[in-house]
């Protein structure tokens, strides 16, 4: 097996304990909030370095102080004689249960070794990963042949390169960086219950909440958020982290607090349609500081002081997201003067919200959104039937599912040690429940006015899409529990509020999750379609000269093969239809992913792509039939398994066999 692999992953987990170690020991943060806050550090570094170039010594001067800093904290402990030279990166219940739960999925998913299995992340998340660690500078300006690579944020995609610093790149160690960060929001909520008692039942509900959010949704086995590299879930899950965080730091010194804003950063960097939900944290955040700060100073000085803490904490995530898109703003401008695709929106986001807002006023709107005025109430009622009545969760619809949150935050309140603390938390409780109404009216908008591949019958990725708030909203409910638990006046009755809720979510998972939707019913039979066709890419892009055009061919593709080759052959540049299945017109007709070319059209389709090989990973009798004849060998090759031809005088002459690869 790739030790390499493991051993490259080990060195930086080493490291990111280094880091919160000495952010433990020299900041003040609690040891269960300290990983969060080291990994929003090093993808705050990480994304500076990227945009000025020196993304790879940047990582590993992290990975030296990360290294060198735990090394001479151990040092300094054992010369104090303190005990264990950890012990202030392992104080709390719920930091030993983070790393243990780490080192656990490092040791697992090396050996299940998992592939990517969602077209989502071979057409963007994976890639765009894959691309950054292979170049050591950000994806964007990676040449790809896509138009995606400007489309989405990079939190994850750095998050992964932070792990895959040494040895060859791997999907597996791409996982395992975004269930970290799951990881360690998690472990965030639990730390703000110092008492084993209280962190471990809330820590274990907290691990469950990706898993029972999403399974509903699930269609194929292995659709499980801790085997996919998707920012949906890790975006939902920072959102609840980043605000627990806060929870977790709030009585702690200056230095602490003012690491919730690189966390904020992170939460709001995941996902573009996710942002607000870095700002939904951030507000809260916000508004926690200015109404709840402890050890304030009174009168003007201290109502200032906590005014600009509540500022900068809006500021923080709108300036990086802001900055971000002046780049890709040039980046954009860029490609369009090189004869690229530009700018392809049909409508800003912010002309969006006002002509939405406008529509629900009932005032007048621009042309675009009058002429969908219709197409937008049909969303609204059907997205407000689907609240009710379809599905989400293993808890149900996401009624349900936001009757559970609001039952947590109420035990919270009830069991606030006083008046100031229950105000405390009936604030997270009424302030995220108007962000909920807020990223309702997004999708809401998002639906009727940008998604181009849905219908108000389909409502396509609804499920998905409100995991992001459902999993954020229940943690930060947790930790706002976990706070109320600690503190309760008569603690067995924080005790029982915790270990209810522990019970509560881990019988949930227990009785009605099935097993395959987990990690511990993943064996690595599921994955031999994909992996079939991996081997096919790799042993293709050892047979491909550098500089030489691609051209696949594989009948039957909807997309899923075309970007897996796409990114699998990287540097290699793949062309054709995005996948399809090719043949004359006539054999052809009716197929939704039918590409109807006449032999003489297809031949000149070649040419016209420039192309030097054809990558032949699939061929059925309607490809036979069409254009057998361009072929020197009249498809034997092909017909005996993947082949690669190249251009010839006679046509396309067999050039490497990969018949001893499986396709699946």
């Amino acid at each position: 097996m790739a030790w390499g692999e493991l051993f490259g992953l080990l060195v930086m987990l080493a490291a990111l304990f280094g880091m919160s170690a000495v952010l433990a020991r020299r900041a003040g943060v609690g040891s269960a909030a300290a990983p969060l806050a080291a990994l929003a550090l090093a993808e705050l570094v990480l994304l500076a370095s990227g945009l000025l170039g020196v993304l790879r010594p940047a990582g590993l001067a992290l990975a030296v102080l990360g290294l060198l800093g735990g090394g001479l904290e151990a040092a300094l402990a054992k010369k104090k004689g303190q005990g264990c030279p950890f012990a202030a990166a392992l104080e709390s219940p719920a930091a030993k249960l983070f790393w243990a739960a780490a080192l656990a999925l490092a040791a697992g998913l090396w050996l299940l070794r998992p592939e990517f299995l969602n077209f989502d992340e071979y057409s963007f998340w994976g890639t765009a990963a894959k691309l950054t660690c292979q170049n050591d500078a950000l994806y964007t300006v990676c040449d790809t042949g896509l138009p995606w690579q400007m489309t989405e944020l990079a939190a994850l995609p750095l998050t992964s390169y932070f792990f895959q610093l040494f040895g060859a790149f791997a999907p597996w160690r791409t996982i395992f960086a975004a269930d970290l960060l799951m990881l360690a929001a998690v472990a965030a909520a639990a730390g703000c219950a110092k008492c084993a008692r209280l962190a471990c039942p809330l820590f274990l509900a907290g691990l469950s909440l990706p898993t029972l959010v999403t399974v509903a949704g699930h269609t194929a086995l292995l659709n499980t958020a801790w085997l996919e590299f998707l920012g949906d879930l890790p975006a939902g899950m920072l959102f609840g982290g980043a605000a627990a965080f806060r929870l977790a730091v709030r009585d702690e010194g200056p230095a602490a607090r003012w690491l919730t804003l690189p966390v904020l950063m992170l939460a709001a960097n995941v996902k573009s349609n996710t942002f607000v939900l870095g700002l939904a944290a951030a507000g809260l955040v916000a508004l926690d500081a200015v109404l709840f700060a402890p050890g304030e100073k009174r009168g003007a000085k201290g109502l200032a002081a906590r005014l600009g803490f509540g500022a900068a904490c809006l500021a923080a995530p709108t300036a990086q997201y802001l900055l971000w898109n002046n780049y890709i703003a040039g980046l954009v401008r860029q490609n369009a003067a090189a004869g690229g695709m530009g700018d392809t929106a049909s409508a800003s986001l912010p002309a969006v919200v006002v002509n939405g807002v406008k529509l629900l006023l009932g005032l007048p709107v621009e042309s675009y959104f009058e002429a969908r005025s219709d197409l937008f109430w049909q969303y609204g009622s059907a997205m407000t039937d689907a609240f009710w009545h379809r599905k989400v969760s293993v808890f149900g619809t996401g009624a349900a599912v936001a009757a559970l949150t609001l039952a947590v935050f109420l035990a919270a309140v009830l069991l606030a040690a006083d008046k100031r603390a229950r105000l405390r938390a009936a604030l997270f409780a009424a302030g995220s429940s108007v962000c909920f109404a807020g990223y309702w009216l997004m999708l809401w908008l998002s639906y009727a006015f940008l998604l181009k591949d849905s219908t108000p019958e389909s409502l396509a990725s609804y499920p998905r899409y409100l995991a992001s708030y459902y999993t954020g909203w229940l943690l930060l409910a947790l930790a706002v529990l976990a706070v109320s638990c600690a503190a309760a006046k008569r603690p067995v009755f924080g005790r029982a509020a915790a270990l209810a809720a522990g019970a509560v979510f881990a019988a949930a998972l227990a009785v009605d999750t099935e097993p395959q939707f987990t990690l511990l019913g993943v064996g690595g039979g599921e994955y031999a379609a994909v992996r079939g066709e991996v081997a096919v890419a790799k042993a293709a892009k050892e047979a491909i000269e550098p500089g030489r055009k691609v051209f696949l061919i594989r009948q039957g593709d909807e997309g899923f093969s075309w970007f897996l080759f796409n990114q699998l052959l990287c540097p290699a540049l793949v062309y054709g239809e995005g996948g399809a299945t090719y043949g004359e017109p006539a054999l052809v007709e009716g197929m939704a992913y039918g590409a109807p070319y006449t032999k003489e059209e297809f031949a000149a389709l070649l040419e016209k792509e420039q192309v030097d090989l054809l990558l032949v990973s699939r061929v059925d009798d309607i490809f036979e039939e069409s254009y057998a004849g361009l072929f020197t060998d009249g498809l034997a090759a092909a017909k005996a398994g993947p082949a690669l031809y190249e251009k010839g005088e006679a046509g396309w002459t067999p050039a490497a066999s990969l018949a001893g690869e499986v396709t699946g």
